[in-house]
């Protein structure tokens, strides 16, 4: 028990052994419902990745590449996982990768501090290219399953239906959910008017688009009055 915690919490198992508690909590609040799986996930109206999203999808470590189409035209793409999954995947794969590093080390019984600082940091180096080299080749076999399609325009999006994520929507601030015809979900930026509030998990009928803000303006949708409802 004494390797272990000199292990974990020593260099470098240490700079991940925080991130390992932080993200088993995280998901502890997923399970309860108190959090969403896309809190990281930033993607615009024409579901482009923005952000910490771009980066991570050009790095390879949430899918999303481009597959031809049944038709043979125009380029499809797969889906992409959730920033929260890749990220505690790389966590937990480089946090393993270095506690084993660091228990190989620990064998040598050595007392030189720089011997043992540059051990660790090989041991860093490598914790982080399996890391990276594990969550993206996972994820690259699992994103070619995942929902995908052509991307939505943002005038397309008006008049659809979406579901309130991560609080309430309010005239300040709201996030919502809208599945496409192909199955994918986007996550936009809403807004209420009137002061009109929707709980989280409510649905909104987006009406209109706030090109200044760029935000979608959304009102109270109640199913039963959808004319189109069998």
């Amino acid at each position: 028990m004494g390797l272990f915690l000199s292990t974990a919490f020593g260099f470098p198992t240490a700079l991940f052994t925080p991130l390992l508690i932080v993200a088993a909590l995280y998901w502890v609040f997923v399970v309860v419902g108190a959090a969403d799986t896309e809190l990281l996930d930033g993607v615009d109206a024409d579901g482009e990745a923005t952000g910490l999203s771009a980066l991570m999808t050009r790095a390879g470590l949430l899918g999303n590449a481009e597959r031809s189409s049944a038709r043979g035209r125009d380029a499809e793409r797969s889906g992409r996982a959730p920033v929260t999954v890749s990220l505690t995947l790389m966590v937990c794969v480089a946090w393993f990768v270095s506690m084993m590093g660091g228990i190989m080390t620990s064998l040598l019984e050595t007392t030189s501090t720089p011997l043992l600082l540059a051990l660790g940091a090989v041991v860093l180096v490598i914790a982080l290219v399996a890391a990276w080299a594990v969550t993206s080749g996972l994820v690259m076999a699992v994103a070619r399953f995942l929902p995908g399609g052509r991307n939505d325009s943002k005038h397309d999006l008006v008049g659809r239906t979406c579901v309130i994520r991560i609080g309430e929507a309010t005239g300040d601030f709201g996030r919502a959910e809208i599945t496409t015809d192909s199955g994918a979900e986007i996550s936009v930026d809403v807004r209420t008017t009137g002061g009109e509030v929707l709980p989280p998990g409510s649905t909104g009928l987006i009406f209109d688009h706030d090109q200044d803000g760029d935000v979608f303006l959304i009102t109270g949708f109640d199913a039963a009055l959808d004319p189109g409802r069998d």
